[in-house]
């Protein structure tokens, strides 16, 4: 649940309860209980929603067993200052875009191929009137009574903290750039080589929540340290003038184990392939003697043999 592009709140299937991530909307507690049992009634709706769209795309295998498949829905509800409201709704199915809501018709259009196979059945099964009601009327109550609580949390704004570690791993070395107490949630972390290249990281990094409001994350990458290289941690956010760049310096001791190692292993390798070159080579070298050996014996024997004719 956002405002202005911020999160406010959720609800976690996992454990079955709305949270608010604002500590200054824990005052509506009784409203919280109510969006969680709304939540909870919804979330059930949702799920019949994906299995009928699973179900008439035949998306199971030869066992019966469901593979993984998503569904999504963003509703939005937009207050302007004069009083006029606006608001949309879109639904995805596997990470792609599938309906959206005519408020005018008051009915779901499809927006791919797949949707137009199922569209007239859908608009039959589900009541689009009851996405109309939440747009025009429940999301902006929702709205007017969340603003005068959250409106200086929107403005706020509190400039990150950031620590920087290493720990070694298979292929080299593990860099971590830990980001954390930064509001609001939207932030950019990366790992930049050289003060030019980014290094792409393999984990997909996820901003998490703070007891005080705040936010944290985590940005990992693996490097193998290379003599001259440099790696900086780069963070850009609201609250900053300019992005801040954190670089990360190796200990020497570490880097020689790590070297040593690689090194060990290039040199084994190495061994490897000579002691095959060598042995390849003795090989056809013993073959060749043995052939020209076997020749000479022949011309001999021909030899003699043309002598006892004579």
């Amino acid at each position: 649940m956002y405002v202005d592009g911020i999160q406010y709140g959720r609800y976690n299937s996992d454990v079955q309860y709305a949270q608010a991530f604002t500590p200054s909307l824990n005052v509506l507690s009784e409203h919280i209980e109510k969006q969680t049992k709304y939540a909870q009634e919804y979330e059930v709706w949702q799920r019949h929603m994906l299995k009928f769209l699973m179900g008439f795309f035949n998306k199971t295998n030869s066992k019966g067993n469901e593979d993984i498949h998503i569904y999504q829905r963003k509703s939005a509800c937009e207050l302007h200052d004069d009083g006029t409201i606006g608001g949309y709704q879109e639904i995805a199915f596997d990470g792609k875009e599938f309906f959206i809501f005519d408020k005018k018709r008051v009915m779901y259009l499809p927006v791919s191929q797949d949707a137009v196979m199922v569209s007239r059945l859908w608009n039959i099964r589900y009541d689009a009137t009851d996405s109309k009601e939440y747009i025009e009327n429940e999301c902006i109550e929702h709205l007017k009574l969340y603003l005068p609580i959250i409106s200086n949390d929107l403005e706020k704004k509190v400039i990150p903290k950031l620590k920087v570690s290493s720990s070694e791993s298979e292929s080299g070395v593990k860099l971590h750039c830990r980001v954390y107490g930064f509001y609001p949630r939207d932030v950019e972390v990366k790992w930049i080589k050289n003060e030019r290249h980014e290094i792409d990281s393999e984990e997909a990094p996820e901003i998490l929540p703070n007891p005080d409001g705040t936010y944290q994350i985590r940005v990992s990458v693996e490097v193998t340290p290379e003599e001259g290289a440099t790696y900086s941690c780069h963070v850009d956010h609201s609250s900053l003038e300019n992005p801040l760049v954190f670089p990360f310096e190796f200990d020497k001791r570490s880097i020689f184990f790590i070297i040593i190692p690689v090194c060990a292993t290039l040199f084994s390798l190495l061994v490897i392939v000579v002691v095959c070159v060598f042995v390849y080579k003795k090989r056809k070298k013993d073959h060749k003697n043995k052939h020209k050996r076997v020749s000479t014996e022949n011309k001999d024997l021909k030899s003699k043999y043309t002598q006892n004719l004579q």
